[in-house]
């Protein structure tokens, strides 16, 4: 199984490449419960692919599992 994540820079992006994918999604916005998980995926980025998330330009994240 694989883990991944994607991030966005608009909720409609977001909203629907997980319509298409599936997965959770999470927001870096103001008054957003999935700040933290948000964070978290930054963090994930960084370990598995070393890529830098700019979250003030893609404040949106969505995040799945695939199997191989």
């Amino acid at each position: 199984m694989r883990y991944n994540n994607r991030f966005f820079a608009t909720k409609e992006d977001a909203k629907k490449f997980q319509k298409e994918h599936g997965g959770a999604l999470y927001a870096n916005t103001p008054r957003s419960r999935t700040r933290l998980d948000f964070t978290t995926e930054m963090m994930v980025a960084w370990d598995a692919r070393r890529e830098a998330v700019d979250a003030e330009k893609t404040p949106y994240c969505v995040a799945w599992n695939e199997r191989d």
